[in-house]
């Protein structure tokens, strides 16, 4: 009574936890979820529109498309201003140097130094005059600005006619023309002295053209000219980032009553682009109704999503439903899902199409099945529609790929068929987006490639996959094809003791692992699953090798020198003692439960019989000859066991041919069955069909039994 309280009492605290978790699911979802208004309409570009006529409920306006503003900033990128600083002080070096120059070659032709220090721009002295005009032409030219040959051909090539030039914190403009580099500036320079020179060389003496000539064959450009101008690019960027915010989002208005479309009418560019800024201030309207009926309507249908997955698991998952951790995962994945939606679609910080979406049913079929993992792809879908814009491309564009990679993988076991998987992927992710760039916009020239590029990168984390599992596996408890064919190794160190000291037990174990995993291949299940838990479903045997027979090679039995009752124990204990071999090698739950149900609560019968033939007399306890159950949990249990001891039995056969081999498959199945081991599992008779003819069938093979040949 006590016991029955007991379970009870957990049983209703499991079932609060339960209905918790997916209440904290719901609300996490809904906190996240954007309290924006939700557009009522859909529709595509180049489609008809399919509601009725549309009005303009209110002014608003029309906002341009990403297109128009990347070419308006791309046109405010080539129209750029340009500018650049100015160096006063390499004018002033240069300048300096140059009258450091002319007063030594004065000197060199004996010219006076104190007269040759006057600098009068009106001077009457040859050489007042020379080094008055050699010094203006320098002024002038770095006046102007001297800049890099590359530098203003590119200023050319881009059509600019002006450029800007800080000096001292003063900006002011210069045409391209008025520019110099260093050696359009020496050309300048020369043809000014040589000008000078030819008008006014008639009024000097012998002396004085010899030092005009002797300055215009010493000029050198690197002698008194240096770049003084360097491109300012903190400004030219900052004046470009500020015209480019100050780029107007909008173009146009539509007024309240104002036409927009009527049903039927094709939905052309200018429409679309009216249809996007409509949807756009509606869902950032602010609606004032004193109370937040969007948020209402949000927690409506996100409460009855859930509710759908409560009734789904509960009518078709049993196993899946009342392991409350197995729901905790597959809430928390949808809930990561749609969170990580909500976060993109109201930061837009990154391409929605980045998020790889379906992580989630890979996920969930690796660790259940194909048909859990389609329904909750469609739900993840259905629930992302509410989130995102243009709900029904997005729902087309996750939904075929992830169902055509469900129905068409198996589980993910090798790391190849990650790899594959992610390119399928990105091929599915292409032409479904592709199919609909088609649709809205007729050409391929207008598809935006940047997508696909998003998409393959979406693809690609799809190969998180195979970590997210291991993940997965250890904090939940769950057990993935992967971990299953690294256990089935038989290098495995409780596998190679079975081997070395059992070794029959160890040839029994293979021959019931062949057969259950092809018996579970046939009626659906996994194979996997089934094969690695027959593998390890007799390691209890490892504690008392020589009392099992397969082990018995010298003709000697254990069991003639000790009681029924003994006998009975050992044979039972081999269950129990597994368990504990199986926890000290750490083996996973699932498969710790092939051990204990394998018997499941069948007899000794053997041993029974003998112990009742000894002692007619005595009533005997059938609880000692009774294994300690319980009986199998699922098919894969259910199996193994068929396998167990179908595959012992048929040992012990005098003669091997179609008949005795099929009336020992039937009486062991048949038995099983009317000792109400299968019960448990979802096993139907036409399942038990189709493993009875497997076995029968792999048993003859095994034993090369012949059908007799009429004569």
């Amino acid at each position: 009574m006590e016991n029955n309280r007991k379970i009870s009492l957990i049983n209703t605290w499991s079932g609060i936890f339960r209905i918790l978790s997916y209440l904290v699911a719901a609300s996490i979802i809904l906190y996240s979820l954007p309290k924006d208004g939700k557009f009522k309409y859909e529709y595509q570009k180049g489609s008809p529109w399919k509601h009725e006529n549309l009005i303009a409920p209110f002014d608003f306006a029309i906002y341009k498309s990403n297109e128009e503003l990347e070419e308006e900033k791309q046109t405010l990128k080539n129209d750029a201003k340009q500018y650049y600083i100015k160096d006063n002080q390499i004018q002033i070096s240069k300048c300096d140097k140059f009258l450091l120059d002319y007063n030594k070659l004065a000197i060199q032709n004996s010219i006076k130094i104190d007269t040759i220090n006057k600098i009068t721009i009106e001077g009457k002295n040859f050489y007042h005059d020379l080094r008055t005009v050699i010094f203006q032409a320098l002024s002038d030219v770095y006046t102007n600005g001297i800049l890099d040959n590359e530098s203003l051909q590119k200023n050319i090539e881009r059509g600019e006619k002006i450029i800007y030039i800080k000096n001292e914190n003063i900006t002011t403009q210069k045409t391209i023309n008025d520019i110099f580099t260093t050696k359009t500036a020496f050309v300048y320079i020369r043809d000014r002295i040589r000008t000078f020179i030819s008008e006014n060389l008639s009024k000097h003496k012998d002396e004085e053209i010899k030092i005009g000539n002797q300055m215009l064959e010493n000029l050198s450009p690197s002698q008194w000219l240096e770049i003084n101008l360097t491109f300012d690019e903190a400004t030219t960027n900052k004046v470009l980032d500020d015209n480019i915010s100050n780029i107007s989002l909008t173009r146009g208005m539509v007024q309240q009553g104002q036409r927009i479309i009527f049903q039927g009418e094709m939905v052309n560019e200018e429409e679309f682009r009216i249809l996007e800024s409509l949807r756009k201030d509606y869902e950032q309207s602010d609606i004032d109704s004193g109370f937040n009926y969007i948020f209402l309507g949000q927690c409506i249908i996100f409460i009855l999503l859930f509710a759908l997955i409560y009734l789904f698991l509960r009518t078709f998952r049993r196993e899946i439903f009342y392991q409350t951790k197995y729901s905790i995962l597959i809430l928390s994945l949808i809930t990561c899902m749609i969170v990580g939606i909500s976060l993109i679609i109201r930061y837009n910080q990154f391409s929605i199409w980045l998020l790889p979406f379906l992580l989630l049913p890979i996920i969930i079929k690796t660790f259940f099945d194909t048909r859990t993992a389609i329904f909750f792809h469609i739900i993840a879908c259905v629930a992302a529609g509410f989130v995102v814009p243009n709900a029904f491309e997005y729902f087309i564009m996750q939904f075929i790929p992830g169902y055509f990679l469900l129905i068409t993988f198996e589980q993910i076991n090798r790391r190849s068929l990650v790899f594959r998987t992610s390119f399928l992927c990105f091929i599915l992710y292409s032409l479904v987006y592709i199919g609909f760039e088609l649709m809205h916009n007729g050409n391929f020239k207008d598809i935006n490639w940047e997508d696909i590029f998003y998409l393959g990168i979406n693809s690609i984390l799809l190969l998180l996959a195979y970590p997210a599992i291991y993940f997965f596996e250890k904090i939940f408890g769950l057990l993935s094809d992967v971990t299953l064919v690294e256990l089935a190794d038989s290098n495995r160190p409780l596998l190679r003791r079975l081997a070395q000291e059992a070794p029959g037990t160890f040839q029994h174990c293979m021959q019931v692992a062949n057969l259950a995993e092809a018996a579970i291949f046939k009626i659906g299940g996994n194979p996997h699953l089934a094969r690695t838990g027959a593998l390890y479903h007799d390691v209890g045997k490892l504690t008392s090798p020589m009392y099992f027979v397969e082990n018995q090679v010298s003709g000697i039995n254990p069991h003639d020198k000790i009681d029924q009752l003994k006998s009975a124990e050992i044979i039972i204990n081999h269950v129990i003692k597994g368990v504990d071999v199986a926890k000290k090698y750490k083996l996973p739950v699932q498969i710790i439960d092939f051990i204990k149900t394998h018997h499941g609560t069948s007899k000794v019968m053997y041993f029974y019989k003998m112990y009742q033939n000894a002692h007619p007399d005595e009533e005997v306890d059938i609880k000692k000859f009774t294994y300690p159950g319980p009986r199998p949990l699922n098919k894969e249990n259910a199996v193994v066991m068929m396998a167990d001891v179908i595959e012992a039995a048929s040992r012990t056969l005098k003669k091997y041919d179609t008949q005795t081999i099929g009336d020992l498959v039937e009486n062991i199945i048949n038995g099983q069955i009317s000792q109400k081991q299968f019960d448990n599992t979802n096993l139907t008779f036409r399942d038990i069909d189709t493993v009875k003819e497997l076995f029968k069938e792999k048993l003859k093979n095994i034993y090369h039994a012949r059908i007799e040949y009429p004569k």
